[in-house]
């Protein structure tokens, strides 16, 4: 990880946290795909991290995509569920229960447009629900992320993602972690039927045949597209 960004992420998660107390924390980079990566953890063990990137990831209505979509600097978990299926929202909340999490917020900067870096701060049952009052006030800070977040290595625009709907681009992310039709369906709160003409309309619209050429032409390096010749 980059020392700079190990730097911000460093002050951020102790400004953040300091002005609105929080459980738990994180704050990651956001690259080209909209994924989050480069964490950096307050508090948290390494376990329910783990645990989150393996099987819940997919769920949550907070992630850069969701968060994009939403259109707000900082964003409750209450207003990430109001734009999320109910079916993802209540998976979700049940791993936030198993680890004693009752509210998150999360905070996220742009450089040139797009979504650079990010911040998660976690509530457990002893500090209660963040208030209106708090969230508003993390607005500042948000301000100064922002402009601290120019300095972290800027990661390339993809224009083929740029095309896509945050729609489209939240299926295409879960496509690339691999989810079934069915995980595609509860996850978006749709029909099946619905799900394959989502499908098929993406396929169309970036040119390929099926998920494993979708995942390639979107998320794969162009060299590595490429298959060599001979």
């Amino acid at each position: 990880m980059p020392a700079c960004t190990k730097a911000l992420g460093q002050h951020c998660l102790h400004a953040f946290s300091q002005q609105v107390p929080a459980s738990l924390g994180a704050f990651y980079r956001i690259d080209a795909q909209l994924q989050a990566c480069d964490f950096q953890l307050l508090g948290m063990q390494a376990p329910m991290h783990h645990t989150y990137l393996e099987h819940y990831r997919h769920l949550d209505p907070l992630q850069p995509s969701n968060c994009l979509a939403i259109g707000l600097p900082v964003v409750s978990l209450r207003q990430g569920l109001a734009h999320h299926s109910e079916a993802s929202g209540r998976l979700y909340q049940r791993f936030l229960n198993q680890h004693q999490v009752v509210d998150v917020v999360e905070v996220i900067a742009h450089v040139e447009g797009r979504p650079a870096a990010g911040l998660s701060l976690l509530r457990c049952s002893g500090l209660g629900l963040f208030q209106a009052h708090e969230l508003q006030s993390l607005l500042p800070l948000h301000g100064l992320m922002q402009l601290a977040a120019h300095q972290l290595p800027s990661a390339p625009r993809d224009d083929r993602l740029q095309r896509l709907t945050p729609r489209e681009r939240e299926i295409a992310v879960l496509l690339r972690e691999g989810v079934s039709n069915k995980q595609l369906a509860r996850h978006l709160d749709l029909g099946l039927p619905t799900v394959k003409t989502h499908l098929i309309n993406l396929f169309r619209k970036v040119g390929v045949k099926n998920r494993t050429e979708l995942v390639g032409a979107l998320f794969l390096p162009e060299n590595a597209r490429t298959q060599p010749s001979g």
